[in-house]
């Protein structure tokens, strides 16, 4: 709601708010140790818990970039957050 509300409070001035809620995206931030532990606790490899979505594929950098990409140059969008999950299931309600 964050990106709704600044669009609420910019728009007026032109600004466009809008972001992209990316997961399980190997980065600095999604270590390998934190992939494995996390694989290891749902009783899955690697490959398989980074491709536990609903296109049954690992989601890849590129596939994030490519949502930034449009969302800069999407000029009549604001207000709007793209989610590249491969469709998560747990995280539906975000």
């Amino acid at each position: 709601f964050l990106m709704k509300q600044y669009a609420l409070d910019y728009g007026v001035d032109g600004i466009r708010s809008n972001a992209v809620n990316a997961d399980r995206i190997r980065s600095g931030l999604l270590t390998k140790d934190m992939i494995k532990n996390r694989s290891k606790a749902r009783g899955l490899n690697e490959d398989d818990y980074m491709a536990s979505n609903l296109l049954k594929r690992e989601v890849a950098v590129e596939d994030v970039a490519k949502a930034f990409v449009y969302l800069a140059s999407a000029e009549s969008t604001t207000g709007t957050v793209i989610t590249v999950d491969g469709g998560n299931t747990s995280a539906f309600v975000r």
